[in-house]
């Protein structure tokens, strides 16, 4: 959808097209730009709950067979981890192809004007994807502290680089994320 979007524009109002338009053309390709990378953050999330949902699951079946005795987790865990809603392959992929479209679509000489539109685009953006990845990040963060009983579905801790950073952001919200 979005590369035939991105072909109306440019025969329609690109410098060869049947109405070229400068003005036309930079304002559609900027909203084309803009809707690609808020796919992208999307997707990216979806992976992130992706990876959440999973370590959530096994923590909750790790304290119930350590309360119950029981065996669940393992032949549980097999079973979710052969089921379509677990792997991530296809989206990671879609990311991926995501990113050379961006690429494709804008150049490197445009670096500069995209650095100053994604500074806007940030805050814009405060109020929707930035906050669920930070959230995101801090939940997963969270979920995979060290473990009190190691196993083979346990996943290590995560460390992020700029954890202090991710944890000192607070935007304007009526429940803080932290």
């Amino acid at each position: 959808e979005v590369q035939q979007r991105i072909k109306r524009v440019v025969e329609l109002w690109g410098p060869n097209g049947s109405q070229p338009s400068e003005a036309d053309y930079k304002d559609e390709m900027e909203k084309i730009r803009k809707a690609i990378v808020d796919f992208h953050g999307e997707m990216v999330l979806l992976v992130n709950y992706s990876n959440i949902n999973y370590t959530g699951l096994a923590k909750i079946l790790k304290k119930y067979d350590k309360r119950t005795g029981g065996l669940l987790r393992l032949p549980f865990i097999q079973k979710v981890l052969e089921q379509p809603f677990f792997t991530t392959d296809l989206i990671s992929k879609l990311v991926k192809e995501c990113e050379t479209i961006i690429d494709a679509v804008f150049p490197a000489e445009e670096e500069a004007e995209r650095a100053k539109e994604a500074k806007e685009a940030i805050v814009v953006a405060g109020e929707g994807i930035f906050r669920n990845t930070v959230a995101a990040l801090l939940t997963m963060q969270e979920m995979r502290k060290g473990s009190s009983t190691q196993s083979a579905f346990s996943l290590p801790p995560l460390n992020l680089p700029d954890s202090d950073l991710i944890q000192s952001i607070q935007l304007n919200a009526a429940v803080p994320i932290v």
